[in-house]
């Protein structure tokens, strides 16, 4: 086969299949390429139903409370996928993101509007409990060992020159990729080669767009044989390069295993086998190792044409391997058990061909090296995070990743702690382990976590150098009014955190959801966790928090991301929405039931600022509206398309309680609708918007001329003006999605006005809104250039300037995430412009005249 196409139907728990108990009860009849949705769902709940599990725990037979291992990663996995899937069936749409991304940006280039967005990050924290975001693998240059390569769940490729000192992303014009893997060749100082394998394999955050290889040090990608869509929800797991001649690659995901020859894109199929972990002896490629999810180790002698099986455990699930170039005959498997605890640790010491197990799990009083605690406890979260590593300087020295990391030095008979996640039993340092591995040449171990990357070189003390990565996944937003340099932000995985005069604060741990600041008084604060659990500061959380949502009757038990609105006329008065909508009017001391919809949970929530009487509450199929502030509800969804897609988001008009706006997922073009009758009738206004899920929408109130609307889709950032369609607002957003947008008004010069918005992947960013003084129709740059030409090019380009009096113009060029690649003053009319040294992609054109700053998207095609 010239070229390898693998249309895998199926999605997430493929990868998985094995590695949760509850997967037990999926359909037999079915193959994993036809489970939907809806077929994922029923197998989880129908297993944990038993249980009673609220939020994640539940009480075990001796009355304990126990966490209900997966629980969280799939109520994660479920929030984002519901409202992408087919409506009716649950079916994964056969939708292909990246080129939407691509098409839309090229077609923005002759006239996308607005500033260039720029990052805030997170990109600092100060370790230990806190982070910024997931890593899921490392790799390191073959000689010099200040420069290194991390891949995020979904925030792309990242490299470090200096040690971890600065980080540089390199993938952000391409679809925002999970990385599962990444090899450096050992010839990369002549070569500049890197392969990279796409897919977030341990959630599932973001799909696979295939292996790709790059031979300019990122700068430019292909796909070299496997060739995914993302909607075909392939997932690399592991790839392995022989060191003989730098080509030859063995590939194995969610489809199988492959060995081919990245020159010739060349593959054969050698195992059906999906292994999540594969490693080869030192030395000698001819020998593979390759585990499953299932308990199982596979060898192979000949390269992979011949298989045996040394371990076959039944009772066992995920297992990852380690070997170790200090003893080339020792093999490594760590093993997980059906609750996600430690199954046992197995070594081989004749290059696989027998193994025994030298620490058994299951036995009575056996350590769970892969539990919250200090291995007291049962359970854990096997099949998100494991991970093993043996020391290049002594194969004996051991070291295994779960919740925490720990450490034998008897080749896995004997093992400590070394890190914990609250720091109660060892140095604290993130939870959730992805990666464990060794530095090139060198007796350093880096260690990848939902937080950030690690390293070690005296296993007592651990060293946080993720300051600096931007790969934050963010639900939610909130925007101070009062105070210009305060946004407080939800976090996948890495709690609620403060922007606060340019630095980062972790202010409430967990994963982080909704959060609002008080528009009177920066210093009051909310910030929530999963579910609908909210907090409360009136100090700027440097004093005690109250946690509101304890008044509750019965607890919260609210959606994965509850919604909670302050009334826009009295900060003290604030609505939450459960299942059912509670107001307080003392900011949640005191709570009190004002709807009984018997229904879902809500998962929007809006008020009119004009008439506080006037609120919206929606699940994701019914949208309810009341005018007398709680009193009298009225299902008002009427011809919105709810049996097709869902309700994700829902503004009022700032001068007019009747007009309102709501976003929909889905791939129908069903972006946005609007009623202007209190929703009697809605009116689909979608024109310019890709088919593509949009959840999130917010109006800039101190545009007086005409109403202006920012939509925040899976691939970024749309503007409406008026009755125009919409258009691209994204010049320099990476491609990612778009969870919430806020606005900071300034009253005192509103085209100061700031836009946020909180991306699923690369943390936060900014820009202008749009300034109808200089932004003139669609295209801002048009009163200061009459052409750019040709668009796309090659690299040269013919840059005209209109009404030019002889002044010096100012062009600056930069790349999506904002990296100046040049830099020229003009003083010319017509002027030429040589880009050629620049890769192909697509740039920010930027120019000063007049003291302002105008922009559009060029592209470069060689």
């Amino acid at each position: 086969m010239k070229k390898l196409i693998l249309i895998i139907l199926g999605v997430f728990f493929i990868i998985k299949l094995d590695a949760q108990p509850w997967t037990k009860n999926l359909s037999i009849e079915k193959s994993t390429a036809s489970h939907t949705f809806f077929d994922y769902q029923n197998a989880f709940y129908s297993f944990w139903e038993p249980f009673n599990v609220k939020n994640g725990q539940y009480l075990d037979e001796n009355g304990n409370i126990k966490k209900a291992a997966g629980w969280k990663q799939f109520k994660r996995w479920e929030y984002f996928w519901e409202t992408r899937v087919d409506h009716q069936t649950g079916q994964f749409i056969d939708v292909d993101l990246s080129k939407i991304f691509k098409d839309e940006k090229r077609a923005a280039a002759f006239n996308e509007t607005g500033e260039l967005w720029t990052s805030n990050g997170p990109d600092n924290s100060r370790g230990g409990y806190f982070g910024i975001g997931r890593i899921n693998v490392i790799a390191f240059h073959p000689i010099n060992v200040n420069m290194f390569w991390v891949g995020t769940a979904s925030g792309g490729l990242w490299v470090t020159e200096d040690g971890g000192l600065t980080w540089a992303v390199l993938n952000d014009d391409m679809q925002a990729l999970g990385v599962a893997d990444i090899i450096i060749p050992s010839n990369y100082a002549s070569s500049k080669t890197i392969f990279l394998a796409t897919g977030d394999r341990d959630a599932f955050d973001t799909r696979s767009i295939g292996l790709l290889k790059s031979t300019d040090a990122g700068a430019n990608w292909q796909k070299v044989g496997f060739s995914f869509e993302t909607h075909q929800n392939g997932v690399i797991y592991r790839a392995l390069l022989s060191p003989v001649d730098n080509e030859t690659l063995v590939i194995s995901g969610n489809f199988g295993t492959y060995k081919g020859n990245s020159t010739t894109s060349t593959w054969t199929k050698i195992s059906d086998e999906r292994f999540i972990d594969m490693e080869f002896k030192p030395g000698d490629f001819n020998t593979l190792y390759g585990s499953t999810k299932s308990g199982g180790v596979f060898v192979s002698t000949d390269g992979g044409s011949n298989w045996s099986q040394p371990i076959d455990e039944s009772d066992g699930y995920r297992t990852e391997l380690a070997v170790s170039p200090a003893n080339d005959q020792y093999v490594y498997a760590l093993m997980v058990n059906n609750d996600d605890g430690l199954f046992g640790v197995y070594k081989s010491e004749n290059s696989g061909q027998e193994f025994t197990k030298v620490y058994n799990g299951m036995a009575p009083n056996a350590l769970n090296i892969l539990g919250w605690d200090n291995g007291d406890d049962n359970g854990g979260q096997g099949w998100y995070d494991a991970a093993i590593a043996a020391s290049p300087t002594s194969a004996n020295f051991l070291f295994i990743g779960g919740i925490n990391t720990w450490i034998s030095i008897d080749g896995g008979v004997n093992w400590e702690i070394m890190n914990h996640w609250t720091g109660e039993f060892g140095p604290e340092v993130h939870a959730d382990k992805h990666y464990l591995g060794f530095q090139t040449g060198t007796r350093t171990l880096f260690e990848g976590n939902d937080g950030g990357i690690y390293k070690t070189s005296n296993f007592t003390t651990f060293e946080d150098i993720t300051n600096g990565i931007v790969n934050s996944q963010m639900y939610r937003l909130g925007v101070s009014q009062t105070d210009a340099e305060q946004v407080i932000t939800g976090l996948q995985d890495n709690g609620t955190k403060l922007s606060y005069y340019g630095d980062w604060y972790t202010v409430k741990g967990g994963d982080g959801a909704e959060c609002i600041i008080d528009y009177t008084d920066s210093n009051v604060q909310y910030g929530a966790y999963v579910n609908g659990q909210i907090s409360r500061t009136i100090a700027n959380w440097s004093g005690s928090e109250t946690d509101i949502s304890a008044n509750i009757p019965g607890g919260p038990n609210g959606a994965w991301i509850t919604p909670y609105i302050l009334n826009p006329i009295n900060p003290k008065t604030i609505f939450i929405g459960y299942a059912d909508i509670w107001k307080s009017f003392d900011r949640g001391d005191t709570l009190n039931l004002i709807s009984d919809f018997q229904g879902s949970v809500l998962h929007s929530l809006a008020m009119s600022p004009a008439d506080t009487n006037v609120i919206y509450a929606a699940t994701y199929s019914v949208i309810h509206h009341t005018s007398e502030g709680g009193e009298n509800w009225q299902d008002i969804t009427g011809s919105l398309p709810v049996n097709d897609v869902n309700i994700t988001y829902i503004t009022v008009k700032n001068d007019d309680p009747n007009t309102v706006w709501v976003t929909m997922s889905g791939y129908l073009g069903y972006g946005v609708f609007e009623s202007t009758d209190t929703g009697l009738n809605w009116t689909n206004i979608s024109e310019g918007l890709p088919e593509i899920p949009c959840n999130t929408i917010v109006q800039n109130k101190l545009n007086t001329t005409q109403i202006e609307l920012y939509a925040g889709t899976d691939i970024g950032v749309y503007l409406k003006l008026g009755d125009n369609p919409w258009e691209l607002y994204s010049t320099g957003l990476p491609n990612v999605v778009i969870d919430e947008l806020e606005i900071y008004y300034d009253v005192t010069t509103p085209s100061e006005s700031k836009l946020y918005a909180a991306t699923y992947g690369r943390g936060l960013w900014e820009t202008k809104v749009y300034d109808s003084g200089v932004q003139t129709g669609i295209n801002p740059i048009a009163k200061v250039i009459e052409t750019i030409y040709p668009n796309p090019s090659n690299g040269q380009f013919k840059l005209d300037f209109i009404d030019y009096n002889g002044e010096e113009i100012e062009v600056e060029i930069r790349s999506l995430s904002g990296k100046l690649v040049y830099k020229k003053s003009y003083k010319n009319q017509s002027n030429s412009v040589d880009l050629e040294f620049l890769n192909n992609g697509i740039y920010v054109l930027q120019m000063k005249k007049d003291n302002k700053w105008f922009g559009q998207s060029i592209v470069i095609q060689k």
